[in-house]
């Protein structure tokens, strides 16, 4: 959904990737502070320091997006950095969800907290293999669904800075889910049986 609405949005990430050319930033030194911010709200998470996390998170998405308009608007695309961005997005999703856990902030309906993390972070990580294992195959482009990353990670940032972050990875568990039997059906309808 987030990634319809960037298209949209194009010429306005473009203009805010500019500076961040100018002042020679390169889309890899991009990703890493990015990954610093990842990290630093999956610490703040483990506190149980909601608001600061949620705003960490957003610090974190926002150069999850600038990073790629830097590279593509400096011509500066390269598969490394692609696997790079991949990798890094896995990790930090990784480190929040154990953040989240240890801090204890999952405290709705019968299942312990710990569950819960685990079933959105199987989630969140199943959306992105689904994916890729589909194209891979040859469905051509797959990115679909009601909870792709920045979905979820917008989930988690609100959740965190109304002190609801118990709630949203409720919803998280949720929307990947049905993400990821949304693109095994659309992948279905693509790929021979």
């Amino acid at each position: 959904m987030l990634s319809e609405i960037r298209g949209r949005i194009g010429p306005l990430i473009e203009s805010i990737a500019r500076p961040f050319i100018r002042a020679g930033f390169t889309p890899n030194s991009l990703t890493c502070i990015g990954i610093a911010f990842g990290i630093i709200a999956a610490f703040l998470f483990a506190r149980a320091e909601q608001l600061l996390a949620g705003l960490a998170l957003l610090a974190c998405g926002f150069f999850d997006v600038i990073d790629g308009a830097v590279a593509r608007l400096a011509g500066k695309v390269t598969a490394f950095g692609g696997v790079l961005d991949s990798v890094a997005d896995r990790y930090v999703e990784l480190l929040i969800f154990v953040g989240i856990i240890y801090g204890g902030l999952i405290k709705v309906g019968y299942l312990p907290g710990w569950l819960w993390g685990i079933l959105a972070l199987v989630g969140s990580l199943l959306v992105s293999y689904t994916r890729a294992r589909a194209e891979a195959e040859g469905s051509g482009e797959l990115a679909v669904g009601i909870a792709e990353r920045g979905e979820r990670f917008l989930i988690l940032a609100i959740g965190g800075l109304l002190a609801l972050t118990g709630y949203a990875v409720v919803l998280i568990v949720v929307l990947a889910h049905l993400t990821v039997v949304q693109r095994l059906v659309i992948a279905r309808r693509r790929l021979r049986w």
